[in-house]
């Protein structure tokens, strides 16, 4: 009699039962469900802080090369376009334009008028 039930005692711990791995699944199901969203949301709040660093760097070099213009020429404009030829020297890197806009110099990004770029033209908004 022994022996009969250590081999009923070993079948039962040989493996998982069908609806244990069903359970495991539904709940990794459920986790992968709520994860994914937020990973998505995280990648665009990531993307528009960057955006948002490479106007900041740009509003800094456009500063500078308008206060050193004025110091120099007292007929100082801002310039006309956003390219490294003309503030590339006040940046250590030239940023990349933002997948939204062609280029830092798109229509309603930089504003040659009065010097400005306009944070949510170029980056989108949150």
């Amino acid at each position: 009699m022994k022996s009969r039930k250590k081999g009923v005692r070993k079948m039962r711990k040989h493996g998982f039962t069908l609806i244990e791995l069903i359970m495991v699944i539904v709940i990794i199901g459920i986790l992968a469900a709520v994860a994914i969203p937020r990973f998505m949301d995280l990648r665009d709040d990531a993307k528009r802080a960057s955006c948002q660093g490479s106007v900041s760097a740009l509003r800094t070099a456009l500063s500078n090369y308008y206060a050193s213009a004025t110091i120099n020429d007292a007929s100082t404009i801002w310039p006309a376009t956003l390219s490294s030829a003309n503030i590339g020297g006040y940046l250590q890197e030239y940023p990349d334009a933002p997948s939204s806009a062609a280029a830092w110099t798109t229509a309603g990004v930089y504003d040659n008028t009065n010097g400005s770029i306009d944070m949510d033209a170029a980056c989108g908004t949150p």
